[in-house]
């Protein structure tokens, strides 16, 4: 029985690996097109990364049911199963194979974070921007002069002190 659950949690690591490295290329495609201000590209691009996200949401679940039956396999308690302590319970060579696919995880997972954060402060900066045009546009908006031929309280402020 041990043998099949992990196969089953090896393979599904590496499909769990495989959709993050999907994420990671949506995510990379979505910083050029922040970049280029190309709304309709982001857009997109955020709905395809959502979707794969889903699944990897379904992967996620699988990985933890396939995790547990090892670990009732092997004997490991439920609250103490990690994937060192799955591989430390296996015969070395499986262990291994086991730390590798969740390596691989891992390592997808950090660049994802990585790029995600890169995209949330291309987008702050983004935001930042249209904030001041608009705030900008704004001041353009009142007048110096009443249109009953007086002077307005409110003198126009070209800069911003706060900026």
């Amino acid at each position: 029985m041990n043998g099949e659950a992990l196969r089953q949690l090896i393979a599904v690591l590496r499909r769990q690996a495989d959709s993050l490295e999907s994420a990671l290329a949506l995510t990379e495609q979505q910083t050029s097109a922040i970049a280029r201000r190309d709304v309709e590209q982001v857009t997109a691009l955020s709905l395809s990364l959502e979707r794969e996200l889903v699944d990897g949401q379904v992967l996620e679940e699988r990985r933890m049911g396939f995790a547990g039956e090892l670990a009732a396999a092997l004997g490991v308690e439920p609250g103490e199963t990690t994937l060192k302590t799955l591989a430390n319970a296996l015969p070395r060579d499986e262990g291994r194979a086991l730390l590798r696919a969740g390596d691989t995880v891992i390592r997808a997972v950090e660049r994802l974070a990585r790029q995600s954060a890169a995209n949330r402060a291309l987008l702050e900066h983004e935001l930042a921007v249209i904030d001041q045009v608009v705030r900008i546009a704004h001041r353009g908006d009142r007048t110096t002069y009443g249109g009953r031929g007086t002077y307005a309280a409110e003198t126009i402020s070209l800069l911003d002190a706060k900026a």
